[in-house]
């Protein structure tokens, strides 16, 4: 149930309409840009300790983590494919094959332009996927990270949450946008339960939401 003054998530459908008009066209002066960012994760091998899973982020150039990805190009790219250029930039090659479609979309937020996270005369749609990886796939995406040509540029390295007692922890480092939000909810979406918390960390309890909290600046 979302309380009054939260911001409902919108469908993959919803965010791309805005800015038409109603016969399907673009309305004039309707500006919005886009940027997709993904949680990758995979099942551990077996045996390996509870909860289970990997789960990837990335530590940004200005020292707060976030999922990768970014903008969409303005002239006709789809949201999966500038999610997937954008893998490939900072990830590297072993995010060649990997392919993102439509149902990996989980939810959007809007940024109305000039307000406090768009940063621009246009107003961002920022968009949350979700997608599991095979365990081997994971590991090569860590393994071929150094070759990405963001590395040590946008991206300074990948890291894997920790999901067990360090958790807590984690937390309480700075997050871009509303990722620390996106993190807990898809845990929480995706039955994946961490090792028992010293505290309670709010998460958004909807998987297809990709944020419901202010935060200064969406992950672009």
């Amino acid at each position: 149930m979302w309380e009054r003054g939260e911001q409902a998530p919108l469908s993959r459908a919803e965010a791309l309409a805005l800015g038409r008009n109603g016969t399907g066209n673009r309305a004039a002066g309707a500006g919005w840009r886009h940027a997709c960012h993904v949680m990758l994760y995979a099942p551990l091998p077996t045996g390996s300790p509870p909860p289970g899973y990997a789960v990837l982020m990335q530590l940004r150039f200005d020292g707060r983590f976030g999922f990768p990805g970014g903008l969409v190009e303005p002239d006709g790219e789809s949201l999966e494919a500038g999610l997937h250029r954008e893998l490939r930039e900072e990830l590297g090659p072993a995010t060649a094959g990997l392919r993102l479609r439509p149902h990996h979309h989980r939810g959007a937020r809007v940024w109305p332009a000039g307000g406090a996270g768009s940063g621009s005369d246009a107003g961002l749609v920022t968009h949350f996927y979700i997608r599991r990886l095979a365990w081997e796939e994971l590991v090569a995406i860590e393994r071929g990270g150094p070759r990405a040509p963001e590395h040590g540029l946008e991206v300074q390295g990948l890291v894997r949450v920790p999901l067990g007692g360090g958790l807590p922890a984690f937390l309480r480092h700075r997050f871009a946008g509303d990722a620390r939000e996106q993190l807990l909810g898809a845990l929480l979406a995706l039955g994946i339960r961490p090792s028992p918390l010293n505290e309670e960390p709010a998460g958004d309890p909807q998987i297809q939401v990709a944020g419901e909290l202010p935060s200064p600046s969406p992950q672009t």
